[in-house]
């Protein structure tokens, strides 16, 4: 039996060491709604997901919008030191802030963390680590959801997110050969919450819906609701880059949808996989970053990619996302000359000639 179990417990640490598996404690490094999106699918994918962030924020999070009791217990300050829980044990780290916010010293302060000359990393080192990053060349000018009428100074933000950017790139984890680091960039964020399919509540996947009314944008509740709504559906593309729409697509939709009622031209930018320019569900970035946790890097996932969302009701499935990220393309634009409302369970009562 003895022998046995050493050979088990072997083949194990041989096989996960690029990649993480259910059990796995993971750093995430916020704080940030993303963060906390992140530490529920995590938990649902069966890793163990520990957000650290500043005390008050995590008894703000806590008391408002994380209301989960096992999450609140692994949650921390800092790294762990010797003696505390999942110190040597960790396996993988998430760097997932939303805005741009963590100083980039925070790279190596994570990965290279000891404590009495111990690693914190199992390994000595983490099995896989993400750097969440903004995608660059927005289109729509979108605020973050912290957004503060007077204070934003735009670059400072950019000067903050690319020094972040540049020492991650350059820590070995990223840069070398065979190295077990990604980036995933994400478009302007939206959702997060329950106020969608039935699913996002019964996986226990979801926010709580405190989080839509949290910003000081005006109507930007309604706007994070219909991401949850309609937008869970999921977009992979190659390094930093977004979906332009192509110029001719709004005269096309003009002429193809005019001959429907108002409502109908309308759900036609929430229906059949319609895609985002630039912006993302953040349950779309939470489930594309539990999948590329539980897979080595270049096998299938890309070294650098951006997750965008589009109009579908339903988050991509483990074997969905692996095919995307083998294959990362924008989606296509659809084609309102072809658009059948009664396709979508849609009643057109009359239309115009």
């Amino acid at each position: 039996v003895e022998a046995a179990t050493t050979t088990s417990s072997t083949t194990t640490a041989l096989s996960a060491a690029n990649y993480l598996e259910a059990g796995d404690p993971v750093m995430l490094i916020g704080p940030g709604f993303l963060q906390l999106v992140i530490a529920k699918h995590l938990k649902r994918a069966g890793l163990k997901p520990i957000i650290v962030a500043p005390q008050k924020k995590l008894d703000s999070f806590f008391a408002n919008i994380l209301l989960d009791k096992e999450l609140q217990a692994d949650a921390t300050i800092g790294m762990p030191e010797t003696g505390d829980p999942y110190f040597g044990e960790l396996k993988g780290v998430v760097f997932c802030a939303e805005d741009a916010i963590l100083p980039a010293d925070f790279v190596s302060r994570v990965l290279d963390f000891t404590h009495e000359g111990k690693s914190a990393f199992a390994n000595g080192a983490p099995s896989r680590v993400i750097c969440c990053l903004p995608v660059g060349g927005k289109v729509q000018k979108e605020k973050t959801n912290s957004w503060i009428p007077i204070f934003n100074n735009d670059r400072t933000i950019e000067m903050t997110w690319k020094n972040f950017e540049d020492k991650f790139k350059s820590h070995a984890v990223y840069k070398s050969e065979g190295g077990v680091g990604s980036v995933i960039r994400f478009g302007s964020l939206f959702g997060g919450s329950s106020d969608g399919p039935p699913f996002l509540k019964e996986e226990d996947l979801a926010l709580d819906e405190g989080m839509y009314k949290m910003s000081l944008e005006q109507y930007r509740d309604l706007r994070e609701r219909g991401f949850d709504r309609h937008r869970l559906g999921a977009q992979v593309l190659a390094g930093n880059s977004i979906n332009p729409k192509p110029p001719n697509q709004e005269k096309m939709e003009k002429e193809g949808l005019k001959k429907f009622p108002g409502e109908i031209q309308e759900a036609f930018g929430i229906l059949g996989g319609y895609p985002e320019i630039d912006r993302a569900n953040r349950h779309t970035v939470a489930s594309a970053v539990t999948a590329a946790l539980l897979k080595p890097v270049e096998d299938p996932v890309p070294k650098e990619m951006t997750i965008l969302s589009k109009a579908e009701q339903q988050l991509p499935t483990s074997e969905e996302w692996y095919e995307m990220f083998k294959n990362p393309s924008p989606a296509r634009w659809p084609d309102p000359f072809t658009f059948r409302p009664t396709d979508f369970g849609l009643e057109v009562e009359k239309t115009k000639a």
